[in-house]
């Protein structure tokens, strides 16, 4: 896919224009999301590498962390549009693959998930209360749809508790990533042997976990 370009004017002025700088910034961002983390996402360096002033940033987006709540909102529409992909060939009612499913669409989203785990004590932090309204909404709508493939594969399951579960996975994913993800010192610390019932496997045990909640929910129903 070809990148937005934003050579060729210097100010923004007609909405085509502004729609590609905005997007530059979103995409320079993204770029030193996946090479730094979100700790790495300053504005000198997304205006650097997004060809405009600091200055300019301003002019599109409150502050950094809206350019990173805008960026989780896309990251879970991507969710969205593969677990719907993924669902279209699975036979239904067995929580099992369903669970394998979910958890397989999650990981292929490792940017999500690495926002999963500071959205509330990073992103959620200045930015306005309109900023954080609309990004809920969409996430809602989002999870609702979630929640709709969902029932689709286990009907047993109430929409309520479609719904439910869509907000308790991802809760679970935000703590067990970071603790699948260790920096280097830790992981070096976890592969020696009297720590193997501390190490994680993102895939095992995410699926795991999501299989528990699934069963046990279905079970209650």
């Amino acid at each position: 896919m070809n990148e937005p370009s934003i050579a060729g004017f210097q100010r923004a002025r007609r909405p085509e224009q502004k729609a590609l700088r905005r997007q530059a910034i979103l995409n320079a961002a993204a770029e030193l999301l996946d090479e730094h983390g979100v700790h790495g996402v300053g504005l000198n360096a997304l205006a650097q590498r997004a060809g405009v002033t600091k200055s300019n940033v301003y002019r599109y987006f409150e502050s950094r962390e809206e350019i990173l709540l805008r960026l989780f909102v896309a990251d879970l529409r991507a969710l969205v549009e593969d677990a719907a992909a993924r669902f279209a060939t699975l036979p239904p009612g067995d929580p099992g693959p369903v669970a394998g499913t979910l958890a397989g669409a999650l990981l292929a989203q490792p940017r999500f998930c690495a926002f999963l785990g500071v959205i509330a004590s990073v992103l959620e932090e200045n930015v306005s209360a309109e900023v954080i309204g609309a990004v809920k909404r969409e996430a809602r709508e989002l999870s609702a749809r979630l929640a709709a493939l969902l029932h689709a594969q286990l009907p047993a399951l109430s929409r309520t508790d479609c719904l439910w579960l869509m907000h308790m996975i991802p809760l679970l994913t935000a703590g067990l990533w970071p603790a699948a993800h260790p920096g280097p010192t830790a992981q070096r610390v976890l592969a020696n042997p009297e720590f193997a019932c501390m190490q994680l496997d993102a895939e095992r045990d995410l699926t795991r976990a999501i299989t528990a909640l699934l069963r046990g929910v279905l079970a209650g129903a």
